[in-house]
């Protein structure tokens, strides 16, 4: 019954973080739909080893392990490369930040 109220409680604060993100003229969709996409694919990644490979054979840990460090290196590149993405005004997420008023 606990997972069920912290699901409520972060689709609350996904939906409060998009508001605010749209009223600050910070939104796409269309990037949220890839990002979304690319979590998957990181799950993809991530859980694979577990569904097609014997738990108790001698490769596992080592692919299981490597499949986290690539997810945990897409996940580096993505922040990277997500940082100088271009929202219609031309402005990066960095100067959209950098340029918000601060927090009440």
């Amino acid at each position: 019954m606990v997972w069920l109220g912290l699901v409520i409680l972060v689709v609350a604060m996904a939906v409060a973080g998009i508001r605010k993100a749209q009223r600050a003229g910070m939104w796409s969709w269309s990037k949220f739909a890839f990002t979304l996409g690319f979590l998957a694919l990181l799950g993809a990644i991530v859980t694979a080893p577990v569904l097609l490979m014997n738990m108790n054979g001698r490769y596992f840990w080592p692919v299981y392990a490597a499949a986290w460090v690539v997810a945990l290196g897409l996940v580096v590149g993505f922040i990277i490369q997500a940082r100088r993405w271009k929202f219609p005004d031309a402005r990066t997420s960095l100067d959209a930040n950098r340029n918000q008023p601060p927090p009440r």
